[in-house]
């Protein structure tokens, strides 16, 4: 007979997304020859990021790709410190919101940088990256 669940109880959980991306591919792709882009309303010049396949303004579904300035300033972090199952083989992390130029704010992982060493107001820059899946991300690092 098996015991019975506990709050330590722990078991794996396997996750699959299937996310279309037809209309901001061109996203991805960018990421994967190092360039950083997002979308910009045809119609009401909003821009988004992350990229949105219809505006969130005005809903509109026609826009133009636009490069973004990987300079960031640093907003807010958070030091993880207790992983989750999905991260059981990753070090402790720091998840940053950078502000770009642009205005917008980007959330990703700042790598390089000791936690003790995070200041708010750093500068930062967005590097793209691609996993050993060969799937294309960013992070931020220390400018």
């Amino acid at each position: 007979m098996s015991e019975a669940p506990s709050l330590h109880s722990r078991r794996a959980l396997n996750l699959r997304f299937d996310i279309p991306i037809s209309k901001t591919h061109e996203f991805w792709d960018a990421l994967k020859r190092g360039g950083f882009v997002t979308t910009k309303c045809s119609n009401c010049g909003n821009v988004s990021f992350p990229p949105q396949a219809d505006c969130p303004r005005c809903m509109g579904s026609e826009f133009q790709w636009v490069d973004l300035d990987r300079d960031a300033t640093l907003v807010t972090f958070t030091h993880v410190r207790m992983t989750p199952a999905s991260f059981a083989d990753s070090d402790s992390y720091v998840i940053a919101i950078g502000e770009l130029s642009e205005g917008l704010k980007v959330l990703a992982w700042l790598e390089g940088v000791k936690p003790e060493e995070v200041r708010h107001g750093m500068k930062m820059k967005v590097e793209a990256r691609t996993s050993k899946e060969g799937n294309p991300y960013y992070v931020f690092v220390k400018a």
